[in-house]
């Protein structure tokens, strides 16, 4: 699980050994020289291979224009990330839902007295101890709200938007702290996706998971696309949210009504995740 996270490094890694390699081949006996022109060409060609896995991620089209929903996620840590900076972000990229994990009942009620219902009147979910709260607020209304038992808990929601849709608030278990849970997670997913029927379909959280895992795959064959890669958005790691970041965990995932125009991601003091924000057009 951890190799596959880190999977877009490979492209560099790759590079790195066909330099290294090809640079090591004046002066060796034939016999080496002859290993590394194998090991030489076998870098060339996984680099190509990756080069190929990330092209989507820079170049294509996509959708253009005046955005009809903007999605903003945000994994809150524990409640320690700075709910005045987190309602502000939502109001000023013009949020019209929002998706929290990690909420505890003190860093609610501090995400109520900055005013996020001000903007965001709907609200679903609830606070929890530690890692486990999970809370939607939205412009539109939120209604037929089911919690998924997921190990932090997520919620069901369909929300009655100008082009209703379902959400499925995400946080999947950490892999690395309990790889059962973590499968556990999905497993549950798997059965909650599928049933989804009769309109669009959004999987908005922290999935604790790359493009590159095997579920997310899935997701991506069965006709989910990933808005940050819809969107040519290129490289944005969500986790950690200092220095350069450096894997991408937290998603938008739509499914049919939606298209994807650009994604960004954004600092907020306390937090170990980047803010995800998500335009898109129906």
């Amino acid at each position: 699980m951890l190799a596959t996270s880190f999977a877009p490094y490979a492209l560099p890694g790759f590079l790195v050994a066909a330099l290294g390699f090809g640079l090591l081949r004046p002066g060796t006996e034939p016999a080496l020289r002859r290993w590394l022109a194998v090991v030489v060409a076998g870098s060339v060609l996984g680099a190509g291979f990756h080069a190929a896995l990330l092209v989507p991620a820079y170049a294509g089209e996509h959708a253009t224009g005046r955005p009809d929903l903007v999605v903003m996620n945000l994994n809150l840590r524990k409640g320690h990330a700075d709910a005045e900076k987190a309602v502000a972000l939502a109001r000023r990229e013009h949020a019209q839902l929002v998706v929290l994990e990690e909420v505890t009942p003190g860093e609610l009620s501090r995400l109520h007295a900055a005013g996020i219902t001000t903007t965001l009147p709907y609200e679903a979910g609830s606070a929890g101890s530690g890692g486990s709260g999970t809370v939607v607020f939205s412009v539109y209304p939120l209604g037929q709200v089911a919690r998924v038992p997921l190990q932090h808990d997520g919620y069901r929601i369909a929300v009655a938007a100008p082009e209703p849709f379902w959400l499925v608030a995400v946080h999947v278990a950490q892999p690395l702290v309990g790889p059962g849970n973590w499968r556990a997670d999905w497993s549950v997913l798997n059965q909650v996706v599928p049933a989804l029927t009769g309109r669009p379909v959004m999987l908005v959280g922290d999935f604790n998971s790359t493009l590159d895992h095997r579920p997310v795959r899935n997701l991506l064959a069965d006709g989910f696309a990933d808005a940050a890669r819809a969107a040519n958005s290129g490289w944005q790691p969500t986790w950690p949210s200092t220095g350069l970041g450096l894997i991408a965990i937290d998603h938008v995932l739509t499914r049919g009504g939606y298209r994807s125009i650009s994604t960004s991601t954004f600092h907020v003091p306390g937090s170990d995740h980047r803010a995800l924000v998500a335009r898109l057009a129906r």
